[in-house]
């Protein structure tokens, strides 16, 4: 390796280690600060965060998943759920609020309505951080519908058991807190993504967020958030790095389609055709796996939404209902529904298991 890689690693581990000390800080200090809400048994709530919703141009990540939005949104309004919107919604580094409002008034309408009924939260996070201002938001988002929310840092969601007594505590943050580029030299980073990244993503008129493939933890974000929440007995929920994360307590690779027939068909030859299909999937899958090797989660201590910014349309999110916790995805194709990505997890069952 030489003196210069060795050099090179000692430094990368010293910065790595600094950034790690920084996250826990700020996290430490959003906890002690954050708001608390209580959760009963019979409360539905939804997850979503990272819309980054733009202006309309190839730089916004967002329109490719209005519909998938839209469409949710007005699922889980009829059905009474409360809706987090867990920050980044609007794409404030690249983008005035009016031109976002302009272009999207539809989507701000279907997430006004929640609020009519007292059942709309809003977080700020890294790209919507003019929102920490509360003033500044009720004078914008007011006239929209959002008249009286206060978008927060940090929440604490208790839950209970319906009889007063507490099951546990879920901290919700949008996971920005304490990064370099993000939280401390935000400013900095908004005036390069605005001068540089927005015109290159127009100039190419591409998407830059890929598609999910799995929810399993990586990136060495993900893990320090994983370690503080794991140190301090807790359950975490954020937003930030567009990949979901959800607890898996298999320690072989992700289940493949290896052992699900191909779907009948009348045409037996497209039959095999589908079967041949699966196998050579879920091949590929094994591979992929073994080179893009995921962090396992030792406890559900950690969970992450995903985002409504994938390059492909889809949105995944957080649903919480009847007592348990689980990672949904919302495709772009407008003839499939809300598709469960996980098991449902009881919440007792991720308090028991994280403390």
């Amino acid at each position: 390796m030489g003196i210069f890689g060795a050099v090179r690693d000692r430094w990368k581990a010293r910065k790595r280690d600094k950034t790690r000390e920084a996250i826990f800080a700020a996290l430490d200090r959003a906890y002690s600060d954050a708001d608390e809400r209580e959760l009963a048994p019979a409360d539905r709530v939804v997850i979503f965060s990272d819309l980054h919703k733009g202006a309309r141009d190839g730089a916004d990540d967002f329109q490719r998943c209005e519909r998938a939005y839209n469409a949710a949104l007005a699922y889980y309004d009829h059905l009474g759920y409360d809706l987090i919107e867990l920050g980044d919604v609007e794409e404030l580094w690249e983008n005035s609020f009016d031109e976002i409002a302009a272009s999207y008034p539809q989507t701000l309408r279907l997430a006004a309505a929640f609020q009519d009924d007292g059942r709309y939260t809003r977080l700020f996070g890294n790209h919507d951080l003019a929102w920490k201002h509360s003033k500044r938001f009720e004078e914008l988002m007011g006239k929209y519908g959002f008249s009286g929310v206060v978008p927060l840092e940090a929440l604490k969601i208790v839950v209970n058991d319906g009889g007063g007594r507490r099951v546990g505590e879920l901290f919700l943050v949008h996971g920005h807190q304490g990064t370099a580029d993000s939280d401390r030299r935000a400013s900095l980073s908004a005036f390069l993504v605005r001068r540089g990244w927005r015109p290159l993503q127009m100039l190419l008129n591409r998407p830059w967020n890929t598609p999910s493939v799995d929810s399993a933890l990586r990136g060495e974000h993900a893990d320090t958030m994983a370690t503080w929440a794991a140190r301090h007995d807790r359950v975490l929920i954020a937003g930030h790095t567009h990949l979901p994360v959800f607890f898996n307590d298999r320690k072989e690779a992700d289940a493949t389609p290896t052992d699900v027939p191909a779907v009948p068909d009348e045409d037996s030859e497209i039959t095999e055709a589908r079967r041949r299909a699966r196998v050579e999937w879920a091949k590929a899958e094994v591979e992929r796996l073994r080179t893009q090797v995921p962090i396992r989660l030792d406890t559900p201590c950690y969970f992450n939404t995903g985002c409504c910014a994938f390059g492909d349309g889809d949105i995944t999110g957080l649903e919480i209902r009847d007592n348990t916790i689980v990672l949904v995805r919302w495709p772009a194709d407008p003839q499939v529904d809300r598709q469960p990505l996980t098991q449902p997890m009881a919440l007792a069952e991720v308090f028991r298991l994280a403390a």
